[in-house]
């Protein structure tokens, strides 16, 4: 079957174009994302997933009409993409304080309200979250259900349909906590500068 076959199929709702593709390239992409980048494989999976509800979300919203290059490589260019958005984004929210300058107990001290803020930070995001988001993320981190005990819980069609979710979720949690960090940068910049 050609390419734009496959793509015509998927906006149709033929979820089994979208399979065959995710099996297809799936360890190809995973050992090219964490070796190109230099990223966990856990990351890789997860960049992964993101591409591939990309993916799926370019096709059935028609941003994706016709391919200048094969699936391949336009799925990979997603997953390229993905990765330094996130690498960025790290970078963006890192800084450097020269040990030197701090006593070891200082550096404790401040190691420690890291955490805690870090921790109010990500409470308060996922407060933001919403449902059925929050409840998901709970169920999964929380009380380490399975997907497939997750699905059946909150009546999903399958253990596919929550792990989609748990990724979507995910992404919307990463989102709402930079914004969160970024504030709390922001805010305390603006409190050292008085």
């Amino acid at each position: 079957m050609n390419e734009k076959v496959i793509i015509e199929e998927i906006k149709k709702g033929n979820r089994t174009q979208l399979a065959n593709i995710y099996r297809a390239y799936r360890s190809e992409f995973i050992a090219w994302l964490s070796s190109k980048f230099e990223c966990s494989r856990d990351e890789a999976r997860d960049i992964y997933q993101i591409a591939i509800l990309t993916l799926h979300e370019n096709i059935v919203n028609e941003k994706l009409k016709h391919l200048n290059s094969s699936i391949k490589t336009y799925l990979f260019a997603i997953g390229k993409n993905k990765i330094l958005e996130s690498k960025k984004a790290q970078n963006r929210f890192s800084y450097e304080i020269d040990p030197g300058e701090l006593e070891l107990e200082e550096i404790n001290n401040w190691e420690q309200e890291d955490r805690e803020q870090h921790l109010e930070l990500m409470k308060s995001s996922v407060e933001k979250l919403g449902n059925p988001c929050k409840s998901l993320l709970e169920l999964y981190y929380y009380h380490n259900m399975s997907l497939e005990a997750i699905a059946g819980q909150m009546s999903y069609k399958n253990t596919a349909t929550a792990k989609t979710l748990k990724f979507k979720c995910l992404g919307r949690l990463r989102n709402i906590f930079k914004v969160e960090m970024k504030n709390w940068i922001s805010n305390n910049n603006n409190f050292l500068a008085q």
